[in-house]
Protein backbone atom coordinates (compact mmCIF):
# COMPACT_ATOMS: atom_id res chain seq x y z
CA UNK A 1 0.00 0.00 0.00
CA UNK A 2 2.91 2.35 0.71
CA UNK A 3 4.30 1.70 -2.78
CA UNK A 4 0.91 2.34 -4.39
CA UNK A 5 0.53 5.62 -2.49
CA UNK A 6 4.03 6.70 -3.55
CA UNK A 7 3.32 5.87 -7.19
CA UNK A 8 0.10 7.89 -7.08
CA UNK A 9 2.02 10.84 -5.62
CA UNK A 10 4.56 10.57 -8.44
CA UNK A 11 1.77 10.55 -11.04
CA UNK A 12 0.52 13.88 -9.69
CA UNK A 13 3.43 15.55 -11.49
CA UNK A 14 1.93 14.54 -14.86
CA UNK A 15 -0.72 17.26 -15.48
CA UNK A 16 -3.44 15.39 -17.40
CA UNK A 17 -3.06 12.14 -15.47
CA UNK A 18 -3.07 14.06 -12.18
CA UNK A 19 -6.68 15.14 -12.79
CA UNK A 20 -7.74 11.50 -12.40
CA UNK A 21 -5.00 10.18 -10.12
CA UNK A 22 -5.71 12.61 -7.30
CA UNK A 23 -9.11 11.00 -6.59
CA UNK A 24 -7.47 7.60 -6.09
CA UNK A 25 -4.84 8.98 -3.71
CA UNK A 26 -6.82 8.28 -0.49
CA UNK A 27 -7.61 4.68 -1.46
CA UNK A 28 -4.42 2.80 -0.42
CA UNK A 29 -4.50 4.14 3.14
CA UNK A 30 -8.28 3.82 3.31
CA UNK A 31 -8.39 0.19 2.18
CA UNK A 32 -5.55 -0.81 4.51
CA UNK A 33 -7.24 0.91 7.46
CA UNK A 34 -10.58 -0.76 6.74
CA UNK A 35 -8.95 -4.19 6.57
CA UNK A 36 -6.44 -3.93 9.44
CA UNK A 37 -7.68 -1.24 11.82
CA UNK A 38 -6.59 2.11 13.23
CA UNK A 39 -2.97 1.58 14.36
CA UNK A 40 -1.73 -0.35 11.28
CA UNK A 41 -3.51 2.18 9.08
CA UNK A 42 -1.83 5.08 10.89
CA UNK A 43 1.59 3.46 10.50
CA UNK A 44 1.00 3.01 6.76
CA UNK A 45 -0.12 6.65 6.51
CA UNK A 46 3.04 7.95 8.23
CA UNK A 47 5.39 5.70 6.24
CA UNK A 48 3.61 6.50 2.98
CA UNK A 49 3.82 10.22 3.71
CA UNK A 50 7.57 10.03 4.43
CA UNK A 51 8.32 7.94 1.34
CA UNK A 52 6.16 10.16 -0.86
CA UNK A 53 7.86 13.28 0.47
CA UNK A 54 11.30 11.80 -0.28
CA UNK A 55 10.45 10.90 -3.87
CA UNK A 56 8.48 14.08 -4.38
CA UNK A 57 9.07 17.54 -2.98
CA UNK A 58 7.52 20.19 -0.77
CA UNK A 59 4.89 20.60 -3.49
CA UNK A 60 3.61 17.12 -2.64
CA UNK A 61 2.92 18.02 0.99
CA UNK A 62 -0.60 19.44 0.47
CA UNK A 63 -1.73 16.33 -1.41
CA UNK A 64 -0.14 14.02 1.19
CA UNK A 65 -1.67 15.94 4.08
CA UNK A 66 -5.14 16.45 2.66
CA UNK A 67 -5.79 13.17 0.82
CA UNK A 68 -3.69 10.87 2.98
CA UNK A 69 -5.37 11.91 6.22
CA UNK A 70 -8.75 12.05 4.48
CA UNK A 71 -8.34 8.46 3.33
CA UNK A 72 -7.26 7.34 6.80
CA UNK A 73 -10.21 8.98 8.58
CA UNK A 74 -12.68 7.62 6.02
CA UNK A 75 -11.23 4.13 6.33
CA UNK A 76 -11.24 4.36 10.13
CA UNK A 77 -14.91 5.29 10.10
CA UNK A 78 -15.76 2.32 7.89
CA UNK A 79 -13.59 0.02 10.04
CA UNK A 80 -15.64 1.01 13.09
CA UNK A 81 -18.86 0.07 11.33
CA UNK A 82 -20.12 3.58 10.67
CA UNK A 83 -22.64 4.20 7.91
CA UNK A 84 -21.97 6.20 4.74
CA UNK A 85 -23.39 9.47 6.07
CA UNK A 86 -21.49 9.26 9.37
CA UNK A 87 -18.39 8.49 7.33
CA UNK A 88 -19.13 11.44 5.05
CA UNK A 89 -19.31 13.72 8.09
CA UNK A 90 -16.04 12.38 9.51
CA UNK A 91 -14.32 12.61 6.15
CA UNK A 92 -15.61 16.13 5.56
CA UNK A 93 -14.31 17.31 8.94
CA UNK A 94 -10.95 15.71 8.18
CA UNK A 95 -10.64 17.32 4.77
CA UNK A 96 -11.77 20.74 5.99
CA UNK A 97 -9.32 20.70 8.92
CA UNK A 98 -6.49 19.60 6.63
CA UNK A 99 -7.30 22.40 4.18
CA UNK A 100 -7.35 24.90 7.06
CA UNK A 101 -3.95 23.65 8.28
CA UNK A 102 -2.55 24.07 4.77
CA UNK A 103 -4.12 27.55 4.58
CA UNK A 104 -2.52 28.61 7.89
CA UNK A 105 0.82 27.06 6.91
CA UNK A 106 0.77 28.91 3.60
CA UNK A 107 0.04 32.21 5.34
CA UNK A 108 2.46 31.96 8.25
CA UNK A 109 5.36 30.01 6.76
CA UNK A 110 5.24 30.64 3.02
CA UNK A 111 3.83 34.16 3.39
CA UNK A 112 1.33 33.38 0.62
CA UNK A 113 -2.41 33.91 0.99
CA UNK A 114 -3.93 31.21 -1.27
CA UNK A 115 -7.14 33.10 -1.99
CA UNK A 116 -5.43 36.42 -2.64
CA UNK A 117 -3.03 34.59 -4.95
CA UNK A 118 -6.07 33.12 -6.71
CA UNK A 119 -7.49 36.62 -7.17
CA UNK A 120 -4.19 37.88 -8.60
CA UNK A 121 -4.08 35.01 -11.10
CA UNK A 122 -7.67 35.62 -12.20
CA UNK A 123 -7.10 39.37 -12.60
CA UNK A 124 -3.88 38.81 -14.55
CA UNK A 125 -5.58 36.30 -16.86
CA UNK A 126 -8.41 38.77 -17.43
CA UNK A 127 -5.97 41.56 -18.28
CA UNK A 128 -4.11 39.27 -20.67
CA UNK A 129 -7.35 38.26 -22.36
CA UNK A 130 -8.38 41.91 -22.69
CA UNK A 131 -5.04 42.80 -24.28
CA UNK A 132 -5.32 39.89 -26.70
CA UNK A 133 -8.86 40.84 -27.73
CA UNK A 134 -7.78 44.45 -28.25
CA UNK A 135 -4.75 43.37 -30.28
CA UNK A 136 -6.88 41.44 -32.78
CA UNK A 137 -9.21 44.41 -33.16
CA UNK A 138 -12.29 42.84 -31.56
CA UNK A 139 -14.70 44.68 -29.28
CA UNK A 140 -14.13 44.35 -25.54
CA UNK A 141 -17.14 43.91 -23.27
CA UNK A 142 -16.00 46.21 -20.48
CA UNK A 143 -19.08 45.55 -18.33
CA UNK A 144 -18.48 41.80 -18.36
CA UNK A 145 -14.78 42.22 -17.56
CA UNK A 146 -15.56 44.64 -14.74
CA UNK A 147 -18.13 42.22 -13.29
CA UNK A 148 -15.63 39.36 -13.51
CA UNK A 149 -12.97 41.42 -11.72
CA UNK A 150 -15.43 42.40 -8.99
CA UNK A 151 -16.42 38.76 -8.50
CA UNK A 152 -12.76 37.76 -8.31
CA UNK A 153 -12.11 40.40 -5.64
CA UNK A 154 -14.86 38.82 -3.50
CA UNK A 155 -13.16 35.41 -3.32
CA UNK A 156 -11.26 36.07 -0.03
CA UNK A 157 -14.57 37.06 1.58
CA UNK A 158 -15.92 33.58 0.80
CA UNK A 159 -12.77 31.72 1.88
CA UNK A 160 -14.54 29.80 4.67
CA UNK A 161 -17.33 28.72 2.31
CA UNK A 162 -14.82 27.58 -0.31
CA UNK A 163 -12.83 25.53 2.21
CA UNK A 164 -15.93 23.86 3.68
CA UNK A 165 -17.48 23.16 0.30
CA UNK A 166 -14.19 21.78 -1.02
CA UNK A 167 -13.79 19.51 2.01
CA UNK A 168 -17.30 18.07 1.69
CA UNK A 169 -16.92 17.48 -2.06
CA UNK A 170 -13.55 15.79 -1.54
CA UNK A 171 -15.02 13.53 1.15
CA UNK A 172 -18.02 12.64 -1.02
CA UNK A 173 -15.90 11.88 -4.09
CA UNK A 174 -13.52 9.81 -1.97
CA UNK A 175 -16.39 7.55 -0.91
CA UNK A 176 -17.89 7.36 -4.39
CA UNK A 177 -14.57 6.41 -6.00
CA UNK A 178 -13.71 3.96 -3.20
CA UNK A 179 -17.05 2.14 -3.22
CA UNK A 180 -16.51 -0.24 -6.20
CA UNK A 181 -12.92 -0.93 -5.14
CA UNK A 182 -13.77 -1.59 -1.49
CA UNK A 183 -16.40 -4.12 -2.55
CA UNK A 184 -13.65 -6.22 -4.15
CA UNK A 185 -11.40 -6.25 -1.07
CA UNK A 186 -13.69 -5.93 1.94
CA UNK A 187 -17.09 -7.37 2.77
CA UNK A 188 -19.71 -4.79 3.60
CA UNK A 189 -21.95 -2.13 2.15
CA UNK A 190 -20.00 1.07 1.62
CA UNK A 191 -22.25 2.80 -0.89
CA UNK A 192 -24.72 5.61 -0.34
CA UNK A 193 -28.41 4.69 -0.36
CA UNK A 194 -30.57 5.98 -3.24
CA UNK A 195 -31.01 9.76 -3.23
CA UNK A 196 -34.77 9.37 -2.84
CA UNK A 197 -34.22 8.02 0.69
CA UNK A 198 -32.00 10.88 1.85
CA UNK A 199 -33.37 13.22 4.48
CA UNK A 200 -32.01 15.89 6.78
CA UNK A 201 -32.87 15.80 10.50
CA UNK A 202 -36.21 17.47 11.19
CA UNK A 203 -34.59 20.14 13.38
CA UNK A 204 -32.65 21.38 10.35
CA UNK A 205 -35.72 23.32 9.23
CA UNK A 206 -35.31 25.52 12.33
CA UNK A 207 -31.61 25.96 11.61
CA UNK A 208 -32.52 27.01 8.08
CA UNK A 209 -35.21 29.47 9.18
CA UNK A 210 -32.97 30.99 11.87
CA UNK A 211 -30.30 31.35 9.20
CA UNK A 212 -32.75 33.31 7.02
CA UNK A 213 -33.55 35.64 9.92
CA UNK A 214 -29.87 36.33 10.67
CA UNK A 215 -29.16 36.84 6.99
CA UNK A 216 -31.89 39.48 6.78
CA UNK A 217 -30.50 41.18 9.89
CA UNK A 218 -26.98 41.16 8.43
CA UNK A 219 -28.12 43.14 5.38
CA UNK A 220 -28.45 46.23 7.61
CA UNK A 221 -24.66 46.34 8.02
CA UNK A 222 -22.83 44.86 5.00
CA UNK A 223 -19.43 45.46 6.56
CA UNK A 224 -20.12 43.59 9.80
CA UNK A 225 -18.78 40.24 10.89
CA UNK A 226 -22.33 38.86 10.94
CA UNK A 227 -22.74 39.78 7.28
CA UNK A 228 -19.52 37.99 6.31
CA UNK A 229 -20.46 34.99 8.44
CA UNK A 230 -23.91 34.68 6.87
CA UNK A 231 -22.49 35.13 3.37
CA UNK A 232 -20.47 31.97 4.02
CA UNK A 233 -23.12 29.99 5.91
CA UNK A 234 -26.23 30.74 3.83
CA UNK A 235 -25.05 28.95 0.65
CA UNK A 236 -24.34 25.82 2.71
CA UNK A 237 -27.84 25.85 4.22
CA UNK A 238 -29.38 26.46 0.79
CA UNK A 239 -27.38 23.63 -0.79
CA UNK A 240 -28.50 21.25 1.96
CA UNK A 241 -32.14 22.22 1.42
CA UNK A 242 -31.78 21.75 -2.34
CA UNK A 243 -30.55 18.21 -1.68
CA UNK A 244 -33.63 17.65 0.51
CA UNK A 245 -35.87 18.93 -2.29
CA UNK A 246 -34.03 16.79 -4.84
CA UNK A 247 -34.65 13.71 -2.68
CA UNK A 248 -38.38 14.51 -2.74
CA UNK A 249 -38.38 14.78 -6.53
CA UNK A 250 -36.57 11.48 -6.97
CA UNK A 251 -38.92 9.84 -4.48
CA UNK A 252 -41.92 11.18 -6.39
CA UNK A 253 -40.47 9.89 -9.68
CA UNK A 254 -39.87 6.48 -8.10
CA UNK A 255 -43.35 6.17 -6.57
CA UNK A 256 -45.15 7.41 -9.68
CA UNK A 257 -42.93 5.36 -12.00
CA UNK A 258 -41.64 8.45 -13.80
CA UNK A 259 -38.28 8.53 -15.57
CA UNK A 260 -35.40 9.81 -13.43
CA UNK A 261 -34.58 12.14 -16.29
CA UNK A 262 -37.41 14.39 -15.06
CA UNK A 263 -35.86 15.35 -11.68
CA UNK A 264 -32.39 15.42 -13.25
CA UNK A 265 -33.52 18.00 -15.82
CA UNK A 266 -35.04 20.12 -13.05
CA UNK A 267 -31.79 20.06 -11.07
CA UNK A 268 -29.74 20.95 -14.15
CA UNK A 269 -32.10 23.84 -14.90
CA UNK A 270 -31.11 25.41 -11.55
CA UNK A 271 -27.85 26.45 -13.19
CA UNK A 272 -29.76 28.32 -15.90
CA UNK A 273 -32.79 29.56 -13.96
CA UNK A 274 -31.96 30.37 -10.30
CA UNK A 275 -35.67 30.65 -9.44
CA UNK A 276 -35.95 26.89 -9.95
CA UNK A 277 -33.50 26.48 -7.09
CA UNK A 278 -35.83 28.49 -4.87
CA UNK A 279 -38.73 26.16 -5.77
CA UNK A 280 -36.64 23.07 -5.02
CA UNK A 281 -35.65 24.53 -1.64
CA UNK A 282 -39.31 25.21 -0.86
CA UNK A 283 -40.04 21.58 -1.69
CA UNK A 284 -37.37 20.53 0.79
CA UNK A 285 -38.81 22.83 3.48
CA UNK A 286 -42.31 21.40 2.97
CA UNK A 287 -40.94 17.86 3.18
CA UNK A 288 -39.12 18.54 6.45
CA UNK A 289 -42.05 20.39 7.97
CA UNK A 290 -44.95 18.21 6.80
CA UNK A 291 -43.35 14.87 5.84
CA UNK A 292 -44.33 15.30 2.20
CA UNK A 293 -42.92 11.97 1.07
CA UNK A 294 -45.22 9.98 3.33
CA UNK A 295 -48.17 11.81 1.78
CA UNK A 296 -46.97 10.97 -1.72
CA UNK A 297 -46.80 7.31 -0.75
CA UNK A 298 -50.32 7.31 0.73
CA UNK A 299 -51.65 9.09 -2.36
CA UNK A 300 -50.35 6.24 -4.47
CA UNK A 301 -52.28 3.76 -2.39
Amino acid sequence: MVAVFAVLIALLYIPLIALFTIWFLPLPVMIYTVRHGAKPGLIVLVVAALVSFLIGSVLALPAILIFGIGGYVTGLSYARGKGPFQTLFAGSVSYVLSIIVFFVFSNLVLQVHPFEAMVDIMIESTNSAEQLITAVGADVNEEALTLYREMAQMIPQYSALIMIFTGVVFAFLTQVVAHPILRRFVKGNFGFPPLRTWSLPTFFIWVYLIGIVFRLISYSDPGSGLYTFMQNVSPILEAAMIIQGAAVMFYFAHVKNISRAFPILILVSILLVPFVGFLVRMLGIIDLGFDLRSRIKSDKK
